[in-house]
């Protein structure tokens, strides 16, 4: 096998994969300011005016949208922003599963991949390598913007009560939900007979993500959450106790390794419908 192909591959998609993945990361830490930095001393500060607003929610709309009367302290605001933070990061992943695994499919150059000097196994882990890198990357700029957020809160006795070291593993959330959405969009890449539209596709698949988070809200029952992938990384776990729940994490693990592994089983055995 030649190593040299295999790095020039993961290169390549890293530096095709550049704009959108500049883009996307930087939304992402705007998000992260706009909310942390920008709403949440609002909403701290109008507090009598923000619960009277809350207050006339429904409840259906509130379980939705993850608002309740927790967000008036850092931590609780940060829990609420947590489901808006996951969601960037969920597209953002998903779309560049889809963008790295389906480049030749979205070309209709699919034909170049059974030429390539290596086998087609080295080219999907080159190519999930990259993706894998990318969100790395943009979970590691996501902690150290929530690290500095946080510092602004000094005289904030509802931030200081949460230890740095519990907000960064509640941050580090975005890294679970970008690799899990990273492997369904890798799996969709390579399933789908066409792909029209990269941010389509992820969209549907983040925002699907989002709204599966108000089923266990809505109905009161936890088992619910065995559906809603959000809901596998416990920010409030993370924050109030300093871990996460192993159970959930173990589903995660699997099903990310599941769609890998099936992603990685189609694009070896080369089976690419005729476009």
């Amino acid at each position: 096998m030649n190593a040299h192909a295999i790095l020039h591959v993961y290169a390549f998609e890293l530096k095709a994969q550049l704009r959108s993945f500049l883009i996307g990361t930087a939304t992402l830490l705007a998000v992260a300011i706009l909310l942390l930095a920008g709403a949440y001393p609002i909403y701290r500060d109008s507090k009598s005016s923000v619960e009277q607003v809350i207050d006339g929610f429904p409840p259906q709309f509130a379980a939705l949208f993850g608002v309740n009367d927790d967000v008036f302290s850092f931590g609780g605001f940060y829990r609420f922003s947590s489901l808006y933070l996951m969601l960037t990061m969920a597209i953002m992943a998903c779309a560049w599963g889809l963008a790295v695994l389906g480049r030749e499919k979205r070309a209709k150059a699919t034909d170049f991949l059974f030429v390539m000097p290596m086998p087609r196994g080295a080219v999907y882990a080159a190519k999930l390598a990259a993706g894998l890198t990318m969100v790395a990357v943009a979970g590691l700029a996501f902690l150290a913007t929530a690290a500095a957020v946080y510092t602004r809160f000094r005289d904030d006795p509802t931030a200081t009560a949460i230890a740095l070291p519990r907000l960064l593993l509640a941050a580090s959330s975005l890294f679970g939900v970008g690799v899990l959405f990273l492997a369904f969009g890798a799996l969709a890449a390579v399933l789908l007979r066409r792909i029209r539209s990269v941010s389509g596709i992820a969209t549907t698949f983040g925002i699907f993500g989002f709204m599966l988070v108000s089923l266990p809200e809505m109905t009161g029952e936890s088992k619910y959450r065995i559906v809603s992938p959000f809901t596998w990384f416990n920010v409030s776990e993370a924050l109030d106790y300093g871990r996460y729940e192993a159970g959930y994490l173990m589903l995660a693990a699997a099903v990310a390794l599941v769609c890998l592994a099936a992603g990685a089983a189609v694009y070896v055995r080369g089976e690419v419908r005729a476009e």
